[in-house]
């Protein structure tokens, strides 16, 4: 299925004045409740959008359904299903009201839209909750679900899959635009019931399953992925998967959202899962228990997924359709990275009553003058980086301003700062901790940062440290009228307000990570 492509209406403005109509008075935010009912379980969250794309997540509730293996045998969703439905959303609703949310979204999918009887459902729910409870298409699905996942990943181009209970969705995009859709029935409850219902499964019932998803795929007509886009996975089975994996190899970070899964893990957590039964499953490391009769056949169609995309590594995404619908109709396109990353820094800054943005704005400018006179001596990914840090650093002072390098370096690890990899996030903590402790440890980072990044890193903190030291000394007009140069083997910064000043313990530093003097030329 194809979903038309819509022109790019979304437009950038002022944190202050990004769609300001559509918020609620005076209030730079917007509260929604959404209930996602899906094959497998159906689950709500109260989710608070604000005009720097800060999404957070107020409340969550969630309850395991499993509609697509109530049915009868000509489709019909069984009354039990129905009223057990209807009192589930009549008691998530309770929850959103208690928020206080400005509105309350209930959405259906694949085991719905199958179910014959959907319409009565539909009539039913509506009449015991007051909720109207919509069914949604699968390109629908596709469509929230890309909005959802994709927007705070940086990723340019690409395909989402997101495997649900019953089907998976597959969005094409290009420069962060939706492209094209797909909805096959390859859920990894849908193809468990159908393959492998047995205690344990047989080897022919797997390779049975192996076999069904690839004729599938070769039979969707879906296009090849480019070779630079990102193949992102999403969705309850891809999580899983993730927190698995991450049983078996190092990450730096406890967030599954940006984590990477190689095409070889899913092979090997495959293996894994084939020779368990299902008691045996339940005390794997890292699978929820509620998934243990969906996981294997997840497995393997995430696995065959990632084949019939030159296995490549999945981009895992913590978001999708729940996030999609709360933003849909506020945002219609997805920003640019870039801007992502600059509203998502201002959104995390704002949290702390330490940290002020205008300071944190000329911060930020007087370290990307910085690096872009030394770009020779750091690298695109770092200068691009710098400015971002910069910004986050007065973060850490509202713990203590002694270690606020530290505590920053934290609050970036810690924090939900959209647009950045786990290597971003590595190398922007590392810039960080290292401004407060010369010595810190590279190993802390593995395996997102290499030995070889340390030279990178420290010369970051230098430019960092000296930004910040200049800041404190500039006033609000004057920050952009610094003069900085290379001259010689000498960088040279030139303003009447930092004539007093005697950098002597930076210039150390500078001297040791950029072989450069530093001198305040007056």
């Amino acid at each position: 299925m194809t979903v038309e492509t819509r022109p790019d209406i979304f437009q950038v403005f002022p944190s202050n004045e990004l769609h300001r109509g559509r918020f609620d008075g005076d209030h730079d935010s917007h509260q929604v409740a959404v209930i996602d009912v899906g094959s497998n379980s159906t689950r709500m969250e109260v989710l608070q959008l604000t005009t720097d794309y800060d999404l957070r997540v107020v409340s969550e509730v969630k309850a395991l359904l499993r509609l697509a293996s109530r049915k009868t045998k000509d489709g019909r969703l069984l009354p039990s299903a129905i009223s057990e439905l209807s009192r589930l959303i009549d008691d998530f609703a309770t929850v959103a009201r208690a928020s206080n949310v400005d509105s309350i979204r209930a959405v259906a999918t694949s085991a719905m839209r199958d179910a014959t009887n959907r319409d009565e459902v539909v009539r039913q729910v509506t009449n015991d909750t007051g909720i109207e409870l919509e069914v949604i298409s699968g390109a629908q699905e596709a469509e929230f679900g890309f909005l959802g996942a994709v927007f705070t990943l940086p990723a340019h181009d690409g395909v989402l899959f997101d495997i649900g209970g019953g089907s998976v969705e597959f969005s094409f995009f290009q420069h962060r635009s939706l492209r094209d859709a797909f909805t096959l029935d390859l859920g990894a409850l849908r193809v468990s019931n159908d393959f492998l219902n047995s205690e344990q499964p047989e080897r022919d019932a797997i390779m049975g399953l192996r076999r069904h998803v690839k004729k599938m795929l070769r039979a969707s007509g879906m296009p090849p992925i480019a070779e630079h886009g990102n193949l992102i996975g999403a969705g309850g089975t891809i999580r899983n998967l993730t927190k698995i994996d991450r049983e078996t190899r190092d990450h730096s970070f406890g967030r599954l959202h940006g984590s990477v899964v190689p095409y070889g893990s899913l092979k090997t957590i495959v293996n894994g899962l084939r020779g368990l039964d299902r008691a045996s499953l339940a005390y794997m490391p890292g699978l929820n228990p509620e998934r243990v009769d969906s996981i294997l056949g997840g497995a393997i169609v995430a696995s065959e997924i990632a084949k019939f995309f030159n296995k490549k590594p999945i981009l895992v995404s913590g978001r999708g359709i729940r996030e999609g619908l709360a933003m849909s109709g506020v945002i219609e396109d997805l920003p640019s990275i870039e801007e992502v990353r600059r509203r998502s820094v201002y959104a995390l800054g704002a949290r702390f009553d330490t940290w002020d943005r205008l300071r944190a704005d000329r911060r930020a400018a007087i370290a990307r003058k910085m690096a872009a006179l030394l770009l020779d001596h750091l690298d695109e990914e770092m200068t691009q980086l710098i400015p971002h840090v910069a910004r986050l650093i007065d973060t850490g002072r509202s713990v203590n301003y002694y270690d606020r390098y530290l505590h920053a370096s934290n609050i970036i690890e810690q924090g939900e700062i959209g647009g950045f990899s786990h290597r971003d996030i590595g190398l922007m903590s590392a810039a960080l901790r290292f401004g407060g402790s010369y010595s810190a440890s590279m190993s802390r980072y593995r395996p997102e940062l290499k030995k070889s990044d340390r030279t990178i890193v420290r010369r970051a903190t230098s430019i960092l440290r000296i930004s910040d030291e200049m800041e404190r000394r500039l006033g609000a007009d004057r920050y952009s009228q610094i003069v900085m140069d290379i001259i010689g083997d000498r960088f040279e910064v030139r303003a009447p307000e930092l004539n007093a000043w005697d950098p002597k313990r930076f210039a150390a530093r500078f001297k040791r990570t950029f072989k450069l003097d530093f001198a305040v030329v007056r």
